[in-house]
């Protein structure tokens, strides 16, 4: 419900909507990867989020982390090793998300701290910490921790990793005005060129016939009216989102997202998962 209301107020502030135009399912589409499968360390950030805010004397901050680890055994546990404000280290559990194959893992958490007259807890250097089997390992940033400060939505850890789908913020839901469906879709790529386009491809019949719409880029992003970024932020990211009207028949949606910039085209397909949403 949260998410649906934050992007409510993000389609207030910022409406796109394009006709589907439906044709074969291209044979990439399926199998394309923006990320790599395999990992040869034991513990690797993908990607990580801030963004804080206030509103009317409410003060908001909040955190998100995604790591990826190699399954090394059954009992483990992965964790942010994070900075505080008063200069100790405190540890923010991450939980387990999903499998990428059977020997890497995506593990995922959260920080979320709000209320009136609340300072920050969190200073911007962290570590990430994985246990399994006796032995702790580190993906400290090759020696210097990674650092993002306060307010500056999504950095990308992965150097080939230009084109990333926030799912907090996709979404599938009837719109009465139209009597149809409404698919939101919210992604951050990588700036690497002036000149871009960023698409969704999606099913609602498991890839017989397929749709398309492009995403507009966000100047400036709300997540309510506690929550505000703009991009490119300092890491070079860019906010796209946008959304699409389809049959009100739809319970749930797959897609992709692809990014062309440069004569190239970076696919995000969830490890090769794709994405789905539903109502």
């Amino acid at each position: 419900m949260k998410k649906l209301v934050y992007l409510l107020i993000s389609l207030v502030i910022f409406s796109c909507s394009t006709e589907d135009n439906f044709e074969e399912t291209p044979e990439s589409v399926l199998t394309k990867s923006a990320i790599p499968t395999k990992n040869s360390e034991p513990v690797s950030l993908v990607k990580a989020w801030t963004a804080s805010g206030s509103y009317r004397g409410y003060t908001s901050y909040s955190r998100k982390f995604t790591v990826k680890v190699a399954d090394l055994d059954f009992d483990k546990s992965v964790s942010i090793f994070h900075e505080k404000i008063d200069g100790s280290w405190e540890e923010i559990p991450l939980s387990y998300s999903f499998d990428i194959d059977d020997q890497n893992e995506v593990w995922t958490g959260a920080y979320n701290h709000g209320g009136y007259g609340v300072s920050r807890i969190y200073a911007d250097q962290f570590v990430v910490k994985y246990e399994v089997s006796g032995n702790t390992y580190w993906d400290n940033n090759n020696g210097t921790n990674y650092s993002i400060s306060n307010n500056e939505g999504y950095f990308l850890a992965d150097a080939n990793a230009n084109v990333s789908v926030d799912t907090d913020y996709d979404s599938l839901f009837y719109v009465p005005y139209y009597d149809q469906n409404s698919l939101n879709v919210t992604v951050d790529v990588r700036n690497l060129a002036p000149n871009k386009e960023v698409g969704v491809v999606y099913t609602t019949d498991g890839w017989q016939t397929q749709g398309y719409f492009t995403l507009d880029f966000r100047r400036y992003w709300y997540n309510g009216p506690s929550f505000y970024i703009q991009s490119p932020n300092e890491f070079g990211i860019e906010r796209w989102s946008g959304t699409t009207r389809i049959d009100k028949s739809a319970n749930n949606v797959e897609y992709v997202v692809v990014y062309k910039v440069n004569g190239q085209e970076y696919w995000d397909n969830n490890y090769g998962k794709n994405f789905t949403v539903s109502k």
